[in-house]
């Protein structure tokens, strides 16, 4: 009699402790639990390597450099991206000093101008010399489809490489010219600034003038004028950059006003002794999440020989190399075809990581796991997680794996959608999923918000492979004959 009672408890346990993922093979109504039998079973599960191909990237981040790893070869990031303003956006003509005071037609100059790069982390070593080269657009980075934002983007098709070339520049991750204590406070904003041509500048100074003039909107005229820069890395190897923000600064002297907005007044400038009326600002256009900022990625041959391997498998980001699995659905189907799943579980272990190289890549932080032929457009709709075709799960450092702990849904959806289109579910029916490398973003009261492909260099290896089956953990109920 305690047996029995202990059985129906271990069972209502099993059952309510399972969330509303349960899914129905062929059972309907659940009878009493004196009715109902549990079991457990695995199925084989296939994975194997796959080229990851050009990825969706629509970020405000740019990635810059070279890294060549011992295992997966060399990989290489520039970027594309347009530069823009306000819509309010105004030089301040009416207090700006002109080239001559005295003239009836003032002109206007700027100080200084510079392309600047800014970033607060990088992959890889900070002392490492590199050189980047910047070149200004000629051609518009178009919104009309989404192509622009695939990692395949061709960057020659958008800038002249002859007669395109704003400057290049020597640069490392951390700049030892600049003082330790200047690095550490707070305001202080990494960068890599390039001059930029003062006549190109003081064009962009008319034409403002003469788009106020007309009537027009300037956000608009200088779009159609400048029409965005490329960067890329064109010497040094082993530093990423990820790059923040990208500015177009320029400078130009203005008349101090006071509180009434008179002017001239004596103003003190600091760090300097002497007392003007006059004092230099800066106008900014920048890369913003409104204009297409384009990420070229490129890895080397060494990939396609990985994707071959057959023992375990691999994941490498970004852009590199993702895991396909393949899950028994028809099978499933027809063993289980009069049960109830209770729970799928799917465990991806990994190998210990045993880099040598002191600037190795970590383990990817989340592997979403998606249909494959939904994969694109999951991330070009910027979907999130549905627990039904589409799943998320951390890395667990202290297990080294990832697990999916209940994709009952997922297999009662395949089953029902190949019902759908064929009629019926055969044994060797397989629904495909990919393993993806993914950044994820929550809001403050922890709701995920964004996930997106990880385009930060990394890399895991998981058991598995065609010649090592994955264990798909099944637990069901059963009625009792």
């Amino acid at each position: 009699m305690k047996v029995k009672y202990l059985w129906a408890s271990l069972l209502a346990f099993v059952l309510f402790s399972c969330d509303d993922t349960t899914g129905t093979l062929g059972l309907g109504m659940m009878p009493s639990s004196d009715s109902i039998a549990l079991g457990a079973q695995t199925f084989d599960v296939s994975t194997e390597t796959m080229l990851a191909g050009p990825v969706y990237a629509k970020t405000s981040m740019g990635y810059l450099g070279k890294y060549t790893d011992p295992e997966f070869g060399s990989f290489e990031a520039d970027f594309l991206t347009q530069l823009t303003c306000t819509d309010q956006f105004e030089f301040p003509i009416n207090r700006m000093v002109p080239v001559d005071p005295t003239a009836s037609v003032k002109e206007y100059e700027a100080t200084a101008a510079s392309v600047n790069l800014y970033y607060t982390s990088y992959f890889g070593d900070s002392l490492n010399t590199c050189r980047l080269s910047v070149y200004e657009l000629n051609k518009d980075l178009v919104k009309q489809d989404q192509s622009n934002y695939y990692t395949n983007i061709d960057p020659t098709q958008y800038y002249d490489s002859a007669n395109g070339l704003i400057a290049k520049k020597a640069y490392s991750a951390v700049d030892l010219s600049i003082s330790e204590a200047t690095r550490k406070t707070s305001t202080f904003y990494p960068n890599v600034s390039v001059n930029y041509s003062l006549d190109k500048a003081n064009q962009f100074i008319k034409l403002f003038q003469t788009s106020k003039a007309e009537g027009k909107n300037f956000k608009d005229e200088f779009a159609k004028a400048f029409k965005g820069i490329y960067v890329k890395c064109d010497h040094g190897d082993g530093t990423v950059l990820y790059i923040d923000q990208a500015h177009l600064n320029i400078s130009f002297k203005v008349y101090a006003v006071d509180s009434l907005g008179h002017f001239p007044i004596k103003r003190k400038q600091a760090g300097y002794t002497t007392i003007d009326s006059t004092y230099t600002t800066t106008a900014t256009f920048g890369s913003t999440k409104e204009v297409i900022q384009a990420n070229s990625f490129k890895n080397d041959q060494t990939l396609e020989a990985l994707a071959q391997v057959k023992d375990y498998t691999l994941i490498k980001s970004p852009a590199g190399l993702f895991t396909k699995v393949s899950l028994p659905v028809g099978e499933m189907a027809g063993k289980l075809q009069n049960d109830t799943l209770n729970s799928v579980k799917l465990t991806f272990n990994a190998y210990n990581k045993t880099d040598a190289n002191k600037f190795g890549m970590s383990a990817p932080s989340y592997l979403l796991m998606v249909r494959a032929k939904d994969m694109n457009k999951f991330f070009e709709d910027n979907s999130l997680i549905n627990n039904i075709t589409s799943f998320l799960a951390p890395y667990s450092k202290t297990n080294n794996q990832y697990t999916f702990s209940n994709i009952t849904r997922l297999i009662s959806t395949s089953i029902a959608d190949k019902k759908k289109a064929t009629g019926s579910v055969p044994l060797d029916f397989k629904e495909e999923m990919v393993l993806v490398p993914v950044s994820v973003a929550y809001d403050s009261n922890n709701n995920l918000i964004s996930i997106r492909h990880d385009l930060r260099p990394g890399y895991i290896k998981l058991k598995g492979g065609k010649d090592n089956k994955l264990k798909l953990e099944v637990i069901y109920s059963r009625l009792k004959k």
